[in-house]
């Protein structure tokens, strides 16, 4: 950053509606495909007193956005710079500000992503120690055209909403805890706290677009979308272990893509751990295809 701009530099919490409306700008400029809201933000910042969202401004405009949290064994943060003001010494800033604020949650690595497709960001956290500790691989389905098939569950299985077995938290979770046991790179297990504002309460859930898989009176798997937009995002999709293999996952993504396009979906959109081989497999058998502008790469490094 030139001298008399990196002088004007501002790094501060994002805690009123204007600070976040600030972050969403920096997002719509670096990561136009993100669609965050002021009250998703909001809640976010409500259900983790631990989190803390950075804004950087120059000379009053926004110039960049950060977050940090505790993660497991690790910080997770993100450094966010408008483009037309990168290699000026905001995303650094960005940085040693997260990690300060990593070091007072006792973490001394922080862990976030780049996108595959920003061989910039991905060579500035190389540069400061970072790497490669994993990659999520995005695919899409467009939805104009699509004739869903029936869910087809496996014999003795039933899908149902959430709208309909809304009851079903407690096991809906035990189901979640074995998938982040499992998943590859996973850094843990979620508390049911967690687990519960990111699947059930964050604001762009709807219960509609929530199924659960039940054999006989057990669910043994979920799997839910999130709304942004005219589009949908197909998140983890859970199968209890005793009934993974035997198409309990594919009769639950049958079923969100009926929904999504009922709904008026635009398109659907998932990702997968690159080591995901089974999960890969089966979004291609369903029509997704690679979306290499929206994968990332995981990259872990030292607090500055």
């Amino acid at each position: 950053m030139h001298a008399s701009e990196l002088s004007q530099l501002v790094i501060a919490p994002a805690e009123t509606d204007s600070d976040l409306e600030a972050m969403i700008h920096v997002r719509r400029l670096v990561t136009p495909e993100a669609r965050p809201t002021v009250e998703s933000l909001r809640f976010n910042l409500d259900r983790n007193p631990d989190l803390a969202y950075l804004v950087a401004r120059a000379a009053g405009e926004p110039v960049g956005c950060g977050f940090v949290e505790p993660f497991g064994p690790y910080a997770a943060g993100d450094v966010a710079v408008v483009p037309e003001h990168r290699r000026r010494g905001v995303g650094s800033s960005l940085l040693g500000e997260l990690s300060r604020r990593a070091r007072a949650l006792g973490k001394e690595q922080l862990q976030g992503e780049a996108k595959e497709s920003d061989p910039e960001s991905i060579a500035f956290l190389e540069r400061r120690g970072f790497v490669k500790v994993g990659a999520e691989r995005a695919v899409v389905l467009a939805l104009e055209g699509v004739e869903p098939p029936p869910p087809d569950p496996p014999e003795g299985v039933r899908i149902a909403s959430r709208v309909e077995e809304p009851d079903r938290l407690d096991e809906m979770y035990a189901v979640a805890v074995q998938a982040d046991e499992d998943i590859p790179g996973s850094t843990g297990v979620q508390t049911f706290e967690q687990w519960r504002a990111h699947e059930i309460d964050k604001p762009n859930r709807r219960p509609e677009l929530s199924f659960l898989a039940l054999a006989g009176d057990e669910v043994v798997g979920y799997a839910a979308l999130q709304v942004f937009g005219d589009e949908a995002f197909h998140g983890l999709t859970a199968t209890r272990r005793d009934w993974r293999r035997r198409g309990v996952a594919t009769a639950l993504k049958r079923a969100e893509i009926a929904a999504a396009k009922q709904a008026g979906f635009r398109r659907l959109l998932t990702e997968s751990e690159e080591r995901n081989e089974p999960m890969q497999r089966l979004n291609e058998k369903l029509g997704f295809v690679p979306a290499p502008e929206l994968s990332t790469v995981v990259m872990r490094g030292p607090v500055q």
